[in-house]
Parts: structure tokens; sequence; C-alpha cells
């Protein structure tokens, strides 16, 4: 008995559209993992277009084999040759968003206190032990966390 009989003899287009439906999912979640298998079924949709006879089952182990092989090597060429692995240190992190940007003092009380960028209030340190009164001017040089290192500007 076979399982995949229903594959046999069917047209090329039906694996065709199996990889659009595969790609619009992908957009759609953005996983960047079903690209690889709808790449798999145009490569089983070309197959078949050029040899028709092969067996359901072979169709579908094809499609595994490829999906899985494409998957591996899909990943391992994005790792080494994507979008070049740039990081970016802000990116998702809102107090080194901060750096470089001028606060007021809110208050100090020892080297630790509370500055606001924008409205917005935030814990800040002093990278040298200075002092200040409220409204004086701050430059963040760092950040840790959510608390930001301060110096006088």
């Amino acid at each position: 008995m076979q399982v995949f009989a229903f594959l046999e003899g069917i047209s090329p287009w039906w694996w065709l559209s199996f990889a659009v439906v595969l790609g619009a999912v992908e957009m759609a979640t953005m996983s960047f993992f079903l690209i690889w298998p709808a790449l798999a079924a145009v490569i089983i949709a070309i197959w078949l277009t050029v040899l028709p006879g092969l067996s359901g089952e072979g169709q579908i182990a094809a499609f595994a084999l490829l999906s899985i092989l494409l998957t591996f090597l899909g990943r391992t060429l994005m790792t080494r040759f994507g979008d070049g692995a740039v990081e970016n240190p802000t990116l998702n992190s809102r107090s080194n968003q901060m750096i470089d940007r001028h606060g007021k003092v809110v208050s100090f009380t020892g080297p630790e206190g509370d500055i606001t960028i924008d409205g917005i209030r935030w814990r800040a340190r002093w990278v040298d032990g200075s002092r200040s009164k409220p409204n004086d001017t701050v430059l963040v040089t760092g950040a840790e966390g959510m608390t930001l290192f301060v110096k006088p500007s």
C-alpha cells in the first residue's frame, strides 16, 4: 500500500503552489525558517517538470531531504555572509539609546540620583564623583541596565 499514491502524476504546479504558500507564511511570521522548505518545493516542482515519473514517496523523501539540506546550508551561509552580523548596541536597549544625549538633573544624593531626558526620568550615577544642583545639564556617557552614567556638560 502506498501512502502517498495521490502524489503520483501530480502537476509540478502543486509543488510550486505549496512553495508560494510556505513563502507567504514565512513573510507573515518572519521566522527565516520556512524559506528553505519553500525553496525545496520549488526544486521538486522543477524536478517533476523535467522527470515527471517520480513516485509519491520519492517526492516526499526528496522534499524532506532537500528541506533539511537547504536549511542547514542556508543557516550556515547566512551566519557566515548574512547581514554582516553587525551588532547594534542600542537595539532593544533604551538606556543605551541615551548615550551622548544631554539631560537635566532632578536630584542627586551622593553619586546617584535622577535626571530627565525628553521628560522621562532616569536613574543616573556620576562617573567621576561630581556634584550638581537641580536643573544642571549633564551628558550621558554610558549605561548599565536602566542606570545612566553621567558627567557635567
